[in-house]
């Protein structure tokens, strides 16, 4: 009799034991679960916060200190070349940033009836702009007004460089208020980009909201 209850406790006790294990495994395993999907959840992908048309000594300082003001260290700056030489603090700005410079063309001209020659021309003045301020040669290019046609791909394609089209359309351009350019930045997705402009104080005044706003959603910020 004392041999049999001896068993049984000895058998309640290793059963006992085993559950507690068992349960702590699968809580460990539950939680780091749990912490994956977490941060799964939270984290939504990267945008691409891209400008047009500077460098511009009105607005290009102002432009770098509120985005990375706001948390947004990574954007890119679509260069317009020939505004360089007018624009030399906004352009160091540009240079002393850590944002991506890539290629709006030199003249921001209307491309539409220009030779392969001068639509090459053009953007590789403004590649060799960009690279003589010591940065590296871009690989991605703004059509100027967002113009396309066979010559002009082929210019680019010859160029190393690749189209950028914008995602989301800000119209700061046209006049848009702070709130409607915040408004359109809120329906950016994953991988996608707005057109906006170095050059407007409502832009200016829209983006350490639209940085929060999107920060809330989960997502990062990426350049080209």
């Amino acid at each position: 009799m004392k041999r049999n209850v001896r068993f049984l406790l000895t058998s309640a006790l290793v059963l006992t034991v085993g559950l507690l294990k068992f349960t702590n495994v699968y809580a460990q395993e539950t939680t780091s679960a749990n912490i994956a999907d977490v941060k799964a959840a939270a984290y939504a992908g990267n945008v691409y916060l891209t400008f047009d048309d500077g460098p511009n000594n009105a607005t290009s300082q102002t432009l770098i200190s509120n985005l990375k003001n706001a948390g947004c260290y990574q954007a890119t700056l679509f260069v317009w070349g020939n505004k360089i030489a007018g624009n030399q603090a906004a352009w160091n700005a540009y240079v002393n940033s850590g944002f991506s410079l890539q290629n709006h063309s030199w003249t921001h001209s209307q491309m539409s009836s220009w030779s392969y020659q001068q639509v090459y021309n053009d953007f590789q003045k403004c590649n060799q702009a960009i690279q003589n301020a010591g940065k590296p040669r871009p690989t991605k290019v703004r059509l100027p007004y967002l113009y396309n046609n066979n010559t002009i791909t082929q210019a680019c394609s010859a160029l190393g460089l690749s189209i950028v089209t914008p995602t989301v359309y800000t119209s700061d351009w046209e006049g848009a208020s702070t709130q409607t350019i915040i408004n359109s930045c809120n329906n950016l997705r994953a991988g996608g980009n707005p057109l906006m402009h170095d050059a407007y104080q409502t832009t200016l005044q829209a983006l350490p909201t639209i940085v929060n706003n999107l920060k809330n959603r989960g997502f990062g910020f990426a350049q080209y």
